[in-house]
């Protein structure tokens, strides 16, 4: 599912859980060259659609925001959670240091402290530090855990609730919950008890997270909502901006989701996962039908994450749509080797719901699905 980036289900964001492999250390006339994001961010104005192979990814690790949707390997997916404000660090246990933060992640809130019960404040450090961990259903259940025992000590915490509420939301496309149908409503009760509670940052945290959580649900009017407010009460939380770069794609307005997608690679040009958010800005200057902006875009991205599929099959889609038949159908052939259950078009609806949004799929059929038949892509 492509964009569960947005919340255990985007399934891109899941894609790209496996970080790129070390980049070697750059040469002298490298390093005097102009940076990727120098290169991929032109004005609002001048940018075009490009398609990436790879979904991208910006936000800053230490921004205060629940779990953001995240990808696995499916079709485009709705968006996932994201990290909090640039200016705070995720919390550690004792014995381990939590690694970057993943497209879907959610940080945990760290500043603007609620007073809570000692245990309890444990508890809720051990959780953040399990979830920023690379993903496991085991490791997750323990912080799932950690979050509910946390919650049973000290019943007014806010950052329990948000963090028990991130787990939730976030893994339910995964199927390890024991109770998965009770899931959903209880993250957004959990949610609805938090969201004005606190301070600044517990609550950006909280509405991030909701509106991740409205994602997940193809509720993408008030997903949008959400993050907007997040933004408003904490504008350097990179993932929020992500997110709402998604949704605004997804509600069939990319040029409207280009600014804050470029803003989210402004704030965290650093983030292990850009490429998720250069496949965003690609997939809206595709359906934008500018397909050499998309293909630069996609491009990048697939630089930062050669092994993510989704970003082969936008730029096989980008390249048929400008008439090189020839790269789209060898992007379309390394789509189809890296995700072979993709093998349609219809298929690729059917496991992401939010591309049934009218105005979003009249510009998909207009611009990807057309240059994706181009080179030889079956409808059903």
């Amino acid at each position: 599912m492509i964009a569960v980036w947005i919340a255990g289900g985007w399934a891109f964001v899941d894609s790209f859980r496996n970080p790129p492999p070390p980049r070697p250390a750059p040469s002298a006339a490298e390093r005097s060259a102009p940076s990727a994001t120098e290169k991929s961010l032109p004005s609002v104005a001048e940018k075009s659609a490009a398609v990436a192979d790879q979904p991208s990814a910006a936000a800053k690790p230490a921004e205060l925001t629940p779990p953001a949707v995240v990808a696995t390997e499916n079709p485009p997916k709705q968006p996932e959670p994201q990290p909090p404000p640039e200016s705070r660090s995720p919390p550690t246990a004792p014995a381990v240091t939590p690694p970057a933060i993943i497209a879907n992640e959610t940080p945990p809130v760290v500043d603007d402290k609620e007073p809570v019960d000692p245990a309890a404040r444990e508890l809720i450090m051990r959780g953040w530090a399990l979830y920023y961990l690379p993903y496991t259903p085991v490791r997750w259940q323990e912080a799932r855990r950690d979050f509910e025992r946390a919650l049973e000590i000290d019943s007014r915490s806010s950052e329990a609730r948000i963090g028990l509420a991130s787990i939730l939301s976030t893994k339910l496309a995964d199927g390890w919950s024991p109770v998965l149908q009770e899931d959903t409503p209880r993250a957004e009760r959990l949610l609805l008890e938090a969201v004005d509670k606190g301070g600044v940052s517990s609550r950006a945290a909280a509405h991030f997270t909701l509106g991740v959580l409205r994602q997940m649900q193809t509720r993408l009017s008030e997903s949008r909502t959400e993050f907007e407010t997040a933004v408003s009460l904490d504008p350097n939380n990179a993932r929020t901006y992500l997110h709402l770069g998604e949704t605004l794609l997804y509600l069939g307005q990319p040029e409207a989701g280009i600014p804050p997608l470029e803003q989210a690679i402004r704030l965290r040009p650093d983030d292990p996962d850009l490429a998720i958010t250069y496949w965003t800005l690609g997939a809206c200057q595709l359906l934008l039908g500018r397909a050499d902006q998309a293909i630069d875009l996609l491009q990048t991205a697939r630089a930062a994450n050669a092994r993510s599929w989704v970003l082969y099959f936008y730029l096989a889609g980008a390249y048929g749509l400008k008439g090189d038949l020839d790269r789209a159908r060898s992007a379309l052939a390394e789509s189809l080797r890296l995700r072979p259950a993709v093998r349609s078009i219809a298929r690729m609806r059917a496991e992401n719901p939010w591309l049934s949004n009218p105005q979003y799929w009249a510009l998909q059929e207009s611009t990807l699905n057309l240059g994706l038949r181009r080179a030889g892509f079956p409808d059903h």
